[in-house]
């Protein structure tokens, strides 16, 4: 089995970074849950066959991966993805929370739009 890779947009750098300084433990439980996703890709399953309470569903093909196994009071969080099977590119589009959750999938709509036409 091919082995997934990540690729992550400019969005998604500048907004991990922020998202990294003031919710250190719940980003640490996201990159983790994003790992156990990206392993199952890795291992053959397909996309629309991973299970798990961290994983939420989006329009167009999008995955949020949530902060689910954080210790202490967690902030939620989601990181949104993108797969692309031919390829085994994870895309990483962006990250935020609740409270930026409408522009988030603003910005995931426009960037899949841009990778399909790709």
């Amino acid at each position: 089995m091919p082995e997934w890779v990540f690729e992550t947009t400019e969005l998604f750098e500048r907004r991990f970074r922020q998202y990294k300084k003031k919710h250190p433990q719940e980003t640490a439980a996201t990159l983790n849950n994003l790992e156990t996703y990206r392993q199952a890709l890795s291992a053959g399953v397909e996309r629309s066959r991973i299970q798990a309470g961290f994983i939420h569903r989006e329009p167009q093909g999008v995955v949020a991966i949530d902060q689910q196994g954080a210790k202490g009071g967690t902030h939620e969080t989601r990181l949104y993805t993108y797969a692309v099977e031919i390829d085994c590119v994870l895309h990483l589009i962006t990250m935020g929370d609740k409270n930026s959750q409408k522009r988030d999938l603003k910005d995931c709509r426009s960037i899949v739009s841009s990778l399909r036409r790709k």
